[in-house]
């Protein structure tokens, strides 16, 4: 879309509207950037965005804002079932995402990386491969910066990455990335797409506009997911650590091996891997199917995994005092995502969880903590549901908490030598804090006062 003098009503004033309503500017738009909440703004960012030009509506969200409109950039956080983005959609009048604006305007190919759970993993690690090539690459979306922002900025020739989120998808038009990514579907945020088919269905549309110059990374051993390749236009290229594959990647034998057209290379072994979990073997091999089917060399992909340590608040090692080490995993914010983190540990665990419950069934994952967990504390606003459903799974050994510095006391109090504590809450943060990040901070900190008073 040429957005040169079209009126541009951008909903939401998080990162991700200030970095659109910002770059709409740059395009000669007249744009408005909304808000049904007040917004306090940082001095900088309103100048910012007062000297583009972009006028500031906060506080309210009337209907008469779309008089005029040509199109809606909606943030993810928004749900399209609110007045304003009904009667918009009632007027006939566009409503996409940011993700759609960032595609409009970059100049180099975008790869794409969604999925339940390991986005934000997969998504540095594919960075870094691309990084290690030489060439110009940005990285943006749910992870870092604004998508649009770091689109606008991206040169020719390079390649921009970007994590996106069911939410990011569903209201994509013409999005259409070189390469995607779709790692596993597992329950999650269904209150607001009410079933696993639309959720699923959110996650295929990275791929709904791809054609056969295209590549699309589909997990084998997710059944939601193969079950995507029948509706792919593009290239398929498989993962999978139960068996090889004709194009893609598989793990065998320790091994990670690169594949096209039925010719499998050696990438890397576990020895020489140093992120926890048979999950992250499943985002390393999302990264060698695409970067090797890019061209990039296998000696790159390897030394750049041989580096790599992970991402912060994704089972991350905090410290090991009197034997017992803690571990920070709170962008663990759905059950399948503490699943994977309890497998990835052969010792003892006590586990800190809860937080803002997501409403997800519970019964199979208590199951799981029960046979995987030496002790449990529960926290937080889901606290009562998921002690309730514990108990009449057969869980023992459950405590409650109503503090992290409590939790984290309490979990060091209940751990002998070698025990693991580890924090994976399956929960949002936004009973007690504003993100997973800041959750993960507080872990930490709580951590660090506890060793440093011995």
């Amino acid at each position: 879309m040429d957005y040169g003098e079209k009126n541009i009503l951008v909903l939401g004033a998080g990162s991700s509207g200030i970095g659109a309503a910002w770059v709409l500017a740059q395009l000669h738009a007249n744009v408005v950037l909304n808000d049904y909440k007040p917004v306090e703004f940082e001095p900088s960012t309103r100048k910012r965005l007062e000297d583009a030009g972009v006028t500031i509506i906060t506080g309210r969200q009337d209907n008469n804002l779309l008089d005029g409109v040509d199109r809606i950039i909606i943030s993810p956080g928004i749900a399209l079932s609110i007045p304003i983005v009904q009667e918009a959609l009632h007027r006939k009048i566009d409503v996409v995402s940011e993700v759609e604006l960032a595609y409009d305007v970059c100049k180099s190919p975008i790869l794409g990386v969604t999925g339940t759970n390991g986005k934000t993993t997969t998504t540095t690690l594919l960075t870094q491969v691309m990084e290690s090539t030489g060439l110009p690459v940005k990285v943006g979306g749910n992870i870092g910066d604004s998508l649009s922002e770091a689109a606008y900025h991206m040169p020719e020739g390079g390649y921009l990455v970007a994590e996106l989120s069911s939410y990011q998808l569903e209201t994509i038009k013409s999005f259409c990335p070189l390469g995607a990514i779709v790692l596993n579907v597992t329950p999650d945020h269904l209150a607001r797409h009410k079933t696993m088919e639309n959720y699923a269905a959110a996650k295929a549309r990275i791929f709904m506009n791809q054609n056969p110059e295209n590549f699309v990374v589909l997990n084998d051993d997710d059944s939601i997911v193969r079950a995507m390749k029948k509706d792919a236009h593009s290239k398929v290229l498989s993962i999978s650590q139960h068996h090889k594959v004709d194009s893609g990647a598989y793990f065998e034998g320790n091994t990670c091996y690169a594949v096209l057209d039925g010719k499998a290379t050696p990438v890397i072994d576990t020895e020489h891997i140093h992120i926890k979990g048979s999950h992250n073997i499943e985002n390393i091999l999302a990264v060698i199917a695409l970067t090797y089917a890019l061209g990039v060399e296998v000696e790159h992909i390897k030394h750049t995994i041989e580096q790599f340590h992970g991402v912060e608040h994704r089972l991350e090692r905090v410290t090991t005092f009197h034997d017992v080490t803690f571990y920070n995993d709170s962008k663990a914010t759905n059950t399948d995502s503490v699943v994977k983190a309890l497998d990835a540990f052969d010792k003892p665990v006590i586990l800190l969880a809860g937080g803002h419950d997501k409403m997800t069934p519970l019964e199979d994952f208590m199951n799981i903590v029960k046979s995987h967990t030496k002790e449990v504390i529960f926290m937080g606003e889901a606290a009562d549901r998921f002690e309730s459903v514990a108990v009449k799974m057969g869980v023992q050994h459950i405590h409650r908490a109503q503090s992290m510095k409590e939790a984290v006391a309490l979990g060091y109090q209940l751990a002998k030598a070698g025990d693991i504590v580890l924090l994976s809450p399956a929960c949002s943060s936004f009973d007690w804090y504003s993100c997973f990040e800041e959750r993960g901070e507080d872990f930490k900190n709580c951590v660090r006062e506890l060793e440093e008073r011995g």
